[in-house]
């Protein structure tokens, strides 16, 4: 299956726009990431992005959420400040 991945707030270079990446059906958020990782041969994926949300279309999802074809996945900078 096919998701769709858009970065938003992220500075790492690899992390830009909209990219797509193709996975097993069944993938989790954690597992889609990880196939982009790959794919664009970066290292420690995960704790690059240990600051970030994540959407699943309009909806809150979790590194375990289970993805469907064609979903976009946001991947969001938690922004802190006062």
């Amino acid at each position: 299956m096919r998701v769709k991945f858009r970065f938003l707030c992220v500075d790492m270079a690899a992390y830009s726009g909209v990219q797509e990446v193709d996975v097993e059906d069944g993938a989790t958020v954690e597992l889609a990431i990880a196939a982009h990782a790959k794919l664009n041969n970066i290292e420690d994926t995960l704790s690059k992005l240990s600051d970030t949300m994540f959407m699943v279309g309009k909806d809150p999802a979790r590194r375990d959420t289970v993805l469907n074809d064609q979903d976009e996945v946001y991947v969001m900078r938690i922004l802190h400040g006062g």
